[in-house]
């Protein structure tokens, strides 16, 4: 599984490697596509259908949303609903708390996927 070094406001260590924000797929890490999330919202602060969809996969048993250094980002009820239907848990938090609680699930051997939104 990936190890989250450290994360600062716009960015996230992971493995030494320096990204932006991120998706969390089993052992993959992929940079989140932000040039589509400002086209069709005009922010980063919402999820894409195709990162719900991309989360899902691999048979996650959680799924982590950070929501950013101050926690701005919302995550819609929505969404916790239909993950929840699936039962797959989900815990959202700001990004520095969903790092410590990346963490302690991978450790636990618990199946994780994660969302880490960098900014706000």
């Amino acid at each position: 599984m990936p190890y989250i070094n450290s994360t600062k406001f716009g960015e996230i260590i992971i493995d030494g490697k320096k990204y932006y924000q991120v998706l969390i797929i089993g052992n993959e890490v992929e940079e989140r596509q932000v040039n589509q999330l400002e086209t069709l919202f005009g922010t980063t602060h919402e999820i894409g259908e195709w990162e719900k969809e991309r989360l899902l996969e691999s048979n996650p048993e959680i799924i982590l949303i950070g929501t950013g250094q101050s926690g701005v980002m919302k995550v819609k009820k929505e969404l916790v609903d239909y993950l929840k239907q699936r039962q797959i848990e989900v815990i959202s938090a700001t990004t520095s708390e969903i790092i410590q609680i990346y963490d302690q699930k991978i450790k636990e051997g618990r199946k994780v996927n994660a969302l880490i939104h960098t900014t706000c």
